[in-house]
């Protein structure tokens, strides 16, 4: 059995009843670092051995892995914070066991938290429909990425570093002052009868309401929502706050 367990995004009451029992019986745990792992598994008194698997780990560390589960052990996967195969590699040793054994081998999610659902839930947003786009690439295709996520129909969620927070913002509000632009421009040709209606091309909806989540479930937990600028603003103030994990939800 491969058990997917989730675990605290921050605060170590969140883990479930069901996970804590399922580290507990498993014969080892995979972790994305064992350390932050360590943490858990000795707060709450659990001494099953750990294996480290995470993103720079090789097909060798796999091939052990899949071993072990050939051998008819019981694994749990868990990542540093929430739900494993949620921007980390979880989902990858998910595919291989699959590739590996098939419908053979039993893999079961033990659900628990998760920072796309946790700033959802308090966002205010209408959340019935939502895309999630996790981590915005550094370079190669950065663009391309931030104007799928200001021109999208539905809410966007996105994961960002204390590193490039500034820059996120800076930027979506670059994007969304030209979406502004184009806008009034339309209107412009319109009143002025330079095009025909039918030939302007549409209007693209802006931006308006923007909730950045920093630490959630920790003890320095902070929301800002409103305007993009105004939200930059603020975090251009405090130094404190370009501080965390972030969770940015742009909606309209």
């Amino acid at each position: 059995m491969l058990y997917i367990v989730a675990t605290p995004i921050g605060n170590l009451e969140d883990i479930s009843l069901r996970a804590l029992r399922i580290l507990g019986e498993v014969d080892f745990v995979l972790c994305e670092d064992t350390r932050v792992t360590k943490r858990i598994l000795e707060h709450y008194k659990i001494r099953t051995p750990m294996i480290a698997y995470h993103q720079h780990s090789d097909l060798h560390k796999t091939e052990q892995i899949l071993s072990l589960l050939a051998d008819g052990k019981n694994l749990a996967l868990v990542s540093d914070a929430g739900t494993p195969g949620i921007s980390d590699p979880g989902g990858q040793l998910v595919a291989a066991t699959l590739g590996r054994f098939g419908e053979d081998m039993k893999i079961e999610s033990v659900p628990g938290p998760s920072a796309v659902t946790a700033a959802l839930s308090i966002s205010g947003i209408a959340t019935d429909r939502f895309v999630f786009m996790g981590f915005p690439p550094h370079k190669n295709g950065r663009q391309t990425f931030l104007r799928k996520i200001i021109q999208s129909a539905f809410p966007v969620v996105v994961y960002e570093s204390k590193h490039r927070i500034l820059k996120l913002l800076s930027e979506l509000k670059s994007l969304n002052k030209e979406i502004v632009e184009h806008n009034l421009e339309l209107e412009v040709k319109k009143n002025q009868g330079y095009v025909k209606n039918k030939d302007l091309p549409e209007k693209i909806a802006p931006v308006t309401s923007v909730v950045v989540c920093r630490e959630l479930s920790k003890m320095h937990e902070t929301v800002y929502r409103g305007e993009i600028e105004d939200i930059l603003v603020k975090i251009k103030n405090s130094q404190n706050d370009q501080k965390g994990e972030f969770v940015v939800i742009v909606g309209r």
